[in-house]
């Protein structure tokens, strides 16, 4: 494969973490940081973003219970391009008291539509919720064991990797983990 010769001019960096905290509560945080390879005016006000600072600085975290209940949820937009950009953020407190499932994303979408929200903050709370069951999931499930069946029913077909008729499931039915009506399951 031939390789084009290329420029970076544009660099999204998102990074996200997932903690248990002492109270036995779980915090998750999730960054993305826009980064460009030469300055940037900005029209609005004249001022210049420095090649390598960043254009967008934004942050969330999410603390949650055991069952994805979403307790608090702090954003942060340290960089932002527009003056009115930072005005978002206390719109997503109304995110509290909600919980991480499905439907959860298009709830958010309909919910911050339009310019009640910020495009990157929403492109922030997807990554802290996979971040949060990659966290959450071992824990829970050895401190939840009863309820890894119906966990794990959950994500039957969710995904390529979690099809009925894929390795992954006929080994938990094989092993007696999981339970399907036999005509979802290849033999």
């Amino acid at each position: 494969m031939t390789q084009m010769k290329r420029q970076l001019v544009h660099r999204r960096r998102i990074e996200s973490f997932g903690f248990l905290r002492d109270d036995g509560l779980w915090e998750v945080e999730a960054n993305m940081q826009d980064l460009k390879t030469q300055d940037v005016f900005r029209e609005f006000d004249g001022s210049i973003v420095l090649q390598g600072s960043p254009f967008h600085d934004i942050s969330v975290r999410l603390t949650l219970d055991d069952s994805f209940l979403i307790k608090d949820v702090s954003v942060s937009m340290d960089a932002f391009p527009f003056p009115g950009c930072g005005g978002a953020v206390p719109s997503f407190d109304v995110i509290k008291g909600t919980r991480i499932g499905a439907g959860w994303n298009r709830w958010l979408k309909q919910t911050f539509n339009g310019k009640v929200g910020c495009t990157h903050v929403l492109e922030l709370f997807p990554v802290a919720a996979t971040t949060a069951f990659q966290t959450m999931w071992q824990p829970l499930s050895e401190k939840y064991p009863s309820k890894v069946p119906m966990a794990v029913k959950q994500l039957v077909n969710t995904c390529q990797g979690w099809s009925d008729d894929g390795p992954m499931v006929q080994k938990l039915v094989d092993e007696q983990v999981l339970t399907l009506p036999s005509e979802e399951v290849q033999s």
